[in-house]
């Protein structure tokens, strides 16, 4: 068990993934100064309609953007390790603190198959959405696990899913789920890319593209 300092946020951190944060509030401001001087680290919870999560991912800060004069910073986190809180502190910092385990994968490696297909899913919706501004993934990259925090980060996942994701203890759990969910968007991508080709064609499909094309999944 450790004890430490807590951020709740309306926001879901996976281990491995950045996120940028505009820090105001004067504990917080003392909470992230702290994990700076410290190089420490500290948990961001979800809290989404008045609730707070109790699984959350250790942060630290890897990057200090701007230090504002009244102290206000903007910063960059990255997640490290996920954990469950046991019990909170409101009476101890001016900020919450609370006593956590880890959450630890019960089964941490992926089937190679698994992995290969939803990167694979993955991929095609990058190149889709995202074009060259992000990187595609290699699944010989990902044997070890993590695959899954990487794919979740840039899917376009609801914050309850993202947290249902984080709270998951089996990698191939994850990128099941995580296939499953590729596969039902990836047609509707497509639709709407259809769409604005029509928008930019006048109107006109060009004459190598059919309304009627099916991909691997058997969507249409």
């Amino acid at each position: 068990m450790q004890t430490i300092g807590l951020f709740p946020l309306n926001i879901v951190l996976f281990p491995g993934s950045s996120y940028p944060l505009h820090i105001f509030e004067a504990r917080y401001k003392i909470l992230i100064r702290e994990a700076i001087d410290t190089n420490g680290e500290f948990g961001i919870n979800l809290v989404d309609e008045g609730k707070m999560f109790q699984t959350g991912c250790k942060a630290r800060v890897s990057n200090v953007l701007t230090v504002h004069d009244d102290g206000k910073m903007d910063i960059v986190v990255t997640g490290t390790d996920r954990y469950v809180v046991r019990t909170y502190h409101t009476n101890e910092h001016e900020y919450i603190t609370a006593d956590v385990d880890p959450l630890e994968d019960e089964e941490p490696n992926p089937e190679f198959e698994m992995l290969e297909r939803t990167i694979g899913l993955y991929n095609r919706l990058v190149e889709s959405v995202y074009g060259e501004a992000e990187e595609l993934l290699n699944p010989s990259d990902w044997v070890t696990g993590g695959a899954s925090f990487r794919i979740a980060q840039k899917s376009g996942l609801e914050l309850v899913v993202r947290q249902q994701l984080l709270e998951m203890r089996s990698e191939n759990e994850r990128l099941a789920f995580l296939c499953t969910y590729l596969e039902e968007i990836l047609p509707k991508i497509r639709q709407v890319e259809k769409i604005q080709m029509l928008v930019r064609n006048d109107g006109y499909v060009k004459p190598d593209v059919s309304w009627n094309d099916t991909d691997d999944e058997g969507q249409s």
